[in-house]
């Protein structure tokens, strides 16, 4: 079955347009969407409706299951928040020694233990390392941090320890800000080492998790292996690089730089030893989507691929699903002027009733309720979490106020 309608939803979520549905697997979509706002945080269930949101403002960034949890940036505090299978937030995670948290992925450890990443300003000289370099000139650079189960540091990596600004001439190295690295992905590896992706020079590299060493670079202008079967000869400008079941890798390839540029999800095999990457698949949307930031892609338990596009040029974003033949099972089109991050999939079991309104969780919407909501919007509200967000906000307009107390009403009086 393959349908193109639109439909609006009286939810209060976004008008999405469905181009394909033909039986993708059936879990639910984890979403959050930037650019324009209001901005939405939302859990779609199979049949493409919203079975949760909320109006997220500056929370919300990689909203994604992580481990046994659900995970997401606060962009005000420069944090990660993490909730429980209640949908109550439970942790907050920050970087330590003077750095910000920054949003592009946090990974959580079976062990409890979590990794972030965030970026330092410094002050180098770099006039012996390239033609009319400045003897001050400020470098950014990549910080990961790994912490245990109890928020100890036990692992912190800077690139400019481990990697050589000078391998980067492809850069402006003479110009007074040198925007080096551009991380947006971290994953452990098979090994339990780290892959981690440098958008800005196009590569993958690899590090020890334990001397921080560098083991190998894939792609861009330090690239150790020998491509193939790649018409574009590599990725460019890429996010969200994991390694896979198979022991491949999984790549959203920009392709900001392709001639002519398009976007990929591309598959590798990697012998490491051997220094050789070879292509295995990849797949290009009919419609030649270029999305020159963002994006992600993830490989689903039944061998299909979820490809989010990231920022189309020129219209919204979308996501797509293709099984392994490269058929598409679902194609999803945003609004103009909505994007998102990241898009995954997942069968994360939630704990609780997905109830707007039902404040007292005992999976009916009553006059308790509109009690317990009437009460709460003659307190003081700084800045609502998700809970209030999703049971209190009911116009999702980032308050509790009189409005959400006659809409309840009104849809007390209608049931």
């Amino acid at each position: 079955m393959i349908v193109s309608i639109s439909f609006s939803r009286n939810s209060g979520y976004l008008n999405l347009e469905v181009v394909v549905n033909d039986d993708p697997y059936p879990a639910n979509i984890f979403v959050h969407t930037t650019r324009s706002y209001p901005r939405y945080m939302a859990v779609i269930d199979t049949l493409i409706e919203p079975v949760w949101f909320i109006n997220s403002a500056h929370l919300g960034l990689d909203f994604k299951v992580n481990q046994n949890s659900l995970s997401y940036f606060d962009g005000l505090n420069n944090s990660w928040i993490i909730l429980n299978e209640y949908m109550s937030e439970i942790d907050t995670l920050e970087c330590v020694n003077g750095y910000y948290a920054d949003f592009h992925d946090l990974q959580l450890l079976d062990d409890g233990g979590y990794i972030l990443q965030a970026y330092d300003s410094i002050t180098v000289d770099l006039s012996g390392i390239t033609p009319g370099g400045l003897t001050d000139a400020v470098v950014i650079t990549l910080i990961i941090q790994e912490f245990d189960s109890n928020k100890n540091l036990i692992f912190e990596w800077d690139a400019w320890d481990y990697l050589n600004i000078a391998n980067y001439q492809h850069l402006n190295l003479a110009d007074n800000f040198v925007n080096w690295m551009h991380g947006n992905s971290i994953h452990v590896d098979l090994d339990s080492n780290i892959l981690i992706s440098n958008r800005r020079s196009s590569e993958v590299i690899k590090i020890d998790r334990y001397s921080g060493q560098v083991i190998w670079i894939f792609g861009g202008p330090n690239n150790e292996f020998d491509i193939t079967n790649d018409p574009y000869n590599g990725f460019s400008r890429q996010h969200d690089v994991r390694r896979i079941d198979n022991g491949n890798i999984l790549v959203f390839d920009n392709g900001n730089d392709h001639e002519p540029p398009i976007s990929r999800a591309l598959e590798y095999e990697l012998n490491e030893d051997q220094k050789t990457a070879d292509l295995v698949w990849e797949f290009s949307h009919p419609n030649e989507y270029v999305g020159n930031a963002m994006g992600s892609v993830q490989r689903l338990p039944n061998n299909n691929t979820l490809i989010n596009w990231g920022r189309l040029i020129g219209q919204g974003g979308g996501f797509t699903e293709v099984d392994y033949d490269k058929n598409i099972v679902l194609d999803i089109q945003y609004p103009d002027t909505v994007h998102s991050y990241r898009v995954t999939k997942s069968n994360w079991n939630f704990d609780t009733n997905l109830i707007s309104g039902d404040t007292n969780l005992d999976n009916i919407v009553d006059i308790i309720d509109l009690s317990l909501i009437a009460n709460y919007s003659n307190q003081e509200q700084s800045s609502l979490d998700v809970f209030h967000l999703f049971r209190f906000d009911i116009n999702k307009d980032r308050q509790v106020n009189d409005d959400d107390i006659h809409l309840l009403a009104q849809i007390i009086i209608g049931l």
